[in-house]
């Protein structure tokens, strides 16, 4: 739709309507507040249930993840096992006392969770857990 000045019926104003351009950046920002909380469970992960524990504080606590297909995440980014025991031994140098949580997939086998522990203890872990889902 055209508009036009008071000085003459036919000059155009020179503004810029920027209502359509506000609504623009309402719809984005709606979108990103719904879509960031999907991508932070991006690693699936089913854990095996447990008949006690106790919830954790995460602020000082690396996550270390294996799914059921046997790869694994360091704070939710794919690393190797090389790899995952190097960045633990640079972490454990800054901070002897930092705490790693293991997350296993209920149907990793046995021996594959056991060679990712022992990985970390060679790295120099000292502080060890492993997580479960406790029965609601």
């Amino acid at each position: 739709m055209k508009r036009f000045s008071q000085r003459g019926m036919y000059n155009p104003v020179a503004e810029i309507n920027i209502i359509p351009l506000m609504d623009l950046v309402f719809n984005l920002l709606i979108v990103f507040m719904l879509a960031t909380p999907l991508l932070e469970n991006s690693i699936n992960i089913k854990l095996p249930q447990a008949s006690q524990g106790a919830p954790l504080d995460s602020k000082n606590i690396t996550t270390v993840n294996l799914d059921s297909g046997g790869k694994i995440y360091l704070d939710k980014k794919a690393v190797s096992l090389a790899d995952l025991e190097g960045l633990m031994r640079a972490q454990i140098q800054q901070d002897p006392q930092h705490a790693v949580m293991v997350r296993g997939d209920e149907k990793v086998p046995y021996g594959k969770f056991v060679e990712i522990v022992d990985h970390l203890k060679q790295a120099g872990v000292t502080k060890l857990g492993i997580m479960g889902v406790s029965p609601k």
